[in-house]
């Protein structure tokens, strides 16, 4: 019996000492942030990822003067050097944008800004506004040479559409080094993970509904990364009460216009995570359908007007819907 009690004993402490569990919440990159992880250095690994996503805005900010991107944006068409960081992070996106045929598009920030969405001082432009500056967002004349980079005179990098999966990607790596082997990271609605709950079970992720109820369902995840885009809590509206979300066509400098409500991508990575939730809006459902196909190294759940779910098999496989409030919704299955 001493034995017995021995054990559980001894099992325990070892239990209590390496799964310490550490909170922080805070703001950066202009949302609210949430890190939460487990193990024996669980409070200085919270901190050392705060204070690098804290340093890493002030690294691809569009907005901070001082910026790799901002100094690149602004060197007016000279060559500047920029960290290895923010060269491989322009590199990544720059790949994705062509990839996608240009509905992701990290050049358009001087087409976002004639709409108003980087000030929050929101208008319609005309036709011949965005025409005259569509020119100046052809991702294909960035120039990247190692750590040099060169834009044409006008144009202007926005990694907005990656920035947060990869600070979460970034900040995991960091938190790994700390010995943590179970965290989640909430960074803006943009989901990380670090193994699996110290009780040995998945993370449930809850989808957010964009009809406004209660979650469409919920996910089971490990090392993963669920990041949403959707166009129903960002938008203005004119004076005849159109509607224009946030999200934009890279292709066309305009706001979404198509059958998508939301758009989610399920993967390992959360810089890639970050940037599929994008274009997969962008591109609508059966363009999506075959990205998706063409790659197969994602998985998604797109929500549209017409009341469908459409859901890759792999995340089928750990999806719950809600039926209870979403009884009506026609969940159809991509394979």
């Amino acid at each position: 019996m001493k034995k017995i009690i021995a054990t559980i004993l001894t099992s325990f402490l070892i239990f209590g000492c390496t799964n310490k569990k550490a909170e922080n919440y805070f703001e950066s990159m202009n949302t609210f942030m949430k890190v939460q992880c487990y193990g024996e250095n669980a409070e200085e690994a919270n901190k050392v990822a705060q204070k690098y996503i804290g340093e890493l805005e002030a690294t691809i900010s569009a907005t901070k003067p001082e910026s790799n991107l901002y100094k690149a944006n602004h060197a007016n068409g000279n060559q500047v050097e920029i960290t290895q960081q923010a060269a491989d992070l322009i590199n990544f996106t720059l790949d994705i944008c062509k990839k996608t045929d240009g509905a992701l598009n990290c050049c358009l920030y001087p087409v976002t800004s004639l709409w108003g969405f980087t000030k929050k001082q929101y208008k319609v432009p005309s036709d011949e506004e965005i025409a005259r500056l569509m020119p100046l967002t052809d991702f294909n004349n960035v120039k990247l040479n190692g750590t040099k980079i060169q834009l044409l005179p006008g144009m202007m990098l926005d990694l907005g559409a990656v920035g947060k999966g990869f600070a979460g990607d970034e900040a995991a790596k960091l938190m790994k080094e700390y010995g943590i082997k179970s965290a989640l990271l909430d960074l803006g609605g943009n989901i990380q993970t670090i193994g699996k709950k110290p009780d040995g079970s998945d993370w449930t992720i809850g989808i957010k509904s964009p009809f406004g109820k209660s979650p469409i369902g919920i996910l089971k995840i490990n090392n993963q990364a669920v990041i949403t885009s959707a166009g129903y809590e960002r938008f203005f509206q004119d004076e005849n009460g159109k509607k224009y979300i946030h999200i934009f066509d890279g292709r066309t400098g305009r706001p979404v216009e198509n059958e998508v409500l939301s758009a989610t991508a399920i993967c390992e990575s959360g810089t890639y995570g970050d940037a599929l939730s994008t274009s997969l809006f962008v591109m609508g459902v059966e363009k999506s359908i075959d990205f998706w196909k063409k790659y197969n190294d994602f998985d998604f759940i797109i929500i549209t007007k017409d009341n469908k779910l459409y859901i890759t098999k792999k995340a089928a496989k750990k999806f719950t819907l809600n039926y209870d409030d979403y009884k009506d919704l026609e969940v159809i299955l991509v394979k």
